[in-house]
């Protein structure tokens, strides 16, 4: 090829347009066009109606662990503590949330330090109450992940953290813990309700990307990061 006839080719070069319809590893966030059409179709039985009334933002940098597990506790039907910036109001709050017995298993000063991995996050969950079951995000194929997710986002009784790795969402950061939302069949996405709101907008994210986001390997247990289903 000549670099004339190549720069003419560039020149009507049209680059396609982001967003999940159009194919990965596209995100659509909340506020633009095509994340507005897809917040107007979320089901009626998503757990994005009752975690948007709990949805907490993360204290610190390091706390997304703590309030993306906070989030979902105060969505469920179980004992809440009162704090006392609260009293007499039982809510958990990201301070609460560290009783005698999670302390035993991860301090406030680790998680400030290095945060959560996903067993941590389950076994402290269950500390409180609930039932919580680990995935390993590399035990998963596209499909499997969506059937999952398809199936639990559109159950009353359970929700699902997720543990994932910003860079694969082309976002700034490290391994991050958020909440999932939503699932959309017509684009295959899921909704993460982002803890760090200072920082992103909820996104919607094509069920390929999301499952390489969360087979990336955390560094602190040397395992693969993943998603963690709570139910009571």
């Amino acid at each position: 090829m000549n670099k004339i006839m190549f720069l003419v080719m560039l020149c009507f070069f049209v680059p396609a347009p982001s967003g999940i319809a159009g194919g990965e590893p596209a995100v659509v966030y909340w506020d633009s066009e095509a994340g507005k059409a897809l917040r107007a179709r979320i089901p009626a039985d998503a757990d994005y109606w009752e975690l948007s009334t709990t949805f907490a933002v993360q204290s610190t940098q390091t706390y997304c662990s703590v309030a993306s597990a906070i989030t979902v506790l105060n969505a469920m039907p179980v004992n809440k503590p009162v704090d006392p910036a609260y009293a007499p109001y039982a809510y958990f709050t990201q301070s609460n949330y560290f009783t005698p017995d999670v302390i035993r298993v991860i301090s406030p000063q680790t998680v400030l330090s290095m945060g959560m991995t996903r067993e941590q996050m389950a076994e402290t969950l269950a500390l409180h109450g609930v039932k919580a079951q680990t995935v390993a995000g590399d035990t998963l194929n596209d499909e499997g992940l969506r059937t999952l997710l398809g199936k639990t986002l559109g159950d009353d009784g359970q929700f699902v953290l997720v543990n994932y790795l910003r860079a694969n969402l082309g976002q700034v950061g490290g391994g991050h813990w958020s909440v999932l939302a939503a699932f959309d069949a017509q684009s295959d996405s899921v909704l993460i309700l982002d803890v760090a709101r200072y920082k992103y907008a909820p996104v919607w994210i094509g069920i390929s990307t999301l499952r390489q986001a969360i087979a990336t390997i955390d560094t602190t247990s040397n395992m693969a990061r993943g998603l963690v289903i709570v139910s009571k």
